[in-house]
């Protein structure tokens, strides 16, 4: 489970509910280098540090 502080880590799920997108911009996203992922087993993860980049990197200027 993600953590405010910086550790932590996403499921995908999770992920889309805290930037608010769904899963298939999310791997659209991932498709193009755009969001970092790490696997573990089967499973895609995505770390705070990853997240923040990703928001960061748009257009806007947000974070």
């Amino acid at each position: 489970m993600a953590q405010s502080d910086g550790q932590g880590a996403f499921s995908i799920q999770q992920f889309c509910k805290w930037a608010g997108i769904g899963r298939t911009l999310t791997y659209k996203e991932i498709e193009c280098g755009k969001l970092r992922t790490k696997k573990v087993g089967r499973r895609t993860l995505i770390t705070m540090d990853a997240a923040r980049d990703w928001l960061a990197a748009l257009p806007g200027g947000i974070g």
